[in-house]
C-alpha cells in the first residue's frame, strides 16, 4: 500500500511540476527568444511621453488597455494593448521638434507618420508640420508603446505609428504590413 501511495505522490508531483513553472520554462523561452533581438532594435517611446486624448494630453505611463486616445488618423480610438519595456541607459531616443511647437520623442526605429525617427531630417514635412530640429537623449530606463484600433496615436497632433505589430511580424519572420 505504501508503494502505491508513493507512486501516486510521484505522479502527482510530476503532473504539478509539468503544469507549473518547471514545464513552462522551455515554451516561454522558445516564445520570447525571437523577440529579444527585435526589442533591442526598437525602444518605443519614453515613459514620460504625452499622448493626445480627447480630454487632453496624458502620459503614456498612465494609459492602459481600454483607455481612449486620439488615433493616428485623428479620431478617438481605444488602446487595445500597452507594452512596457526596460531599456539600457545607453539607448538613444530621438526628439523631433516641429514648426507648431510640439515634439515627438521615440527610438530611432519608431515611425513618426510612417517615417523612422532615425531617418527624419530638418525641413521634412510630417503630420502636416515642418521638422525644425532633431536631437538625441540617453539615460532613460523604461519605454512604452500602445496598440490602438488604428495605426497608432498622436503626440502633439503628430501621427505616431504603433510599432507592436511590426515588432511581432519581424520576430516571427513575416513580412511587415503596415495598416493605412
Amino acid at each position: 500500500m505504501s508503494f502505491k501511495f508513493s507512486g501516486s505522490i510521484f505522479l502527482l508531483t510530476a503532473a504539478v511540476c509539468s503544469l507549473s513553472g518547471c514545464g513552462l520554462i522551455a515554451p516561454l523561452v522558445r516564445t520570447a527568444l525571437p523577440f529579444a533581438g527585435v526589442k533591442m532594435a526598437m525602444a518605443c517611446l519614453p515613459e514620460d511621453a504625452m499622448i493626445d486624448t480627447p480630454g487632453g494630453a496624458r502620459s503614456v505611463a498612465a494609459l492602459t488597455a481600454g483607455d481612449v486616445v486620439t488615433g493616428f488618423r485623428g479620431g478617438a480610438v481605444r488602446v487595445l494593448q500597452k507594452h512596457v519595456y526596460v531599456e539600457q541607459p545607453a539607448t538613444e531616443f530621438v526628439r523631433v521638434s516641429f514648426s507648431g511647437g510640439g515634439a515627438v520623442e521615440t527610438c530611432r526605429m519608431h515611425r513618426i507618420d510612417g517615417v523612422r525617427a532615425g531617418e527624419v531630417v530638418v525641413g521634412q514635412q510630417l503630420g502636416g508640420q515642418t521638422v525644425t530640429g532633431v536631437t538625441v537623449r540617453r539615460g532613460l530606463t523604461r519605454s512604452c508603446d500602445l496598440l490602438t484600433e488604428d495605426e497608432g496615436y498622436r503626440i502633439g497632433g503628430i501621427p505616431v505609428n504603433s510599432m507592436i505589430e511590426e515588432m511581432h511580424a519581424v520576430a516571427a519572420g513575416r513580412p511587415v504590413v503596415r495598416r493605412r
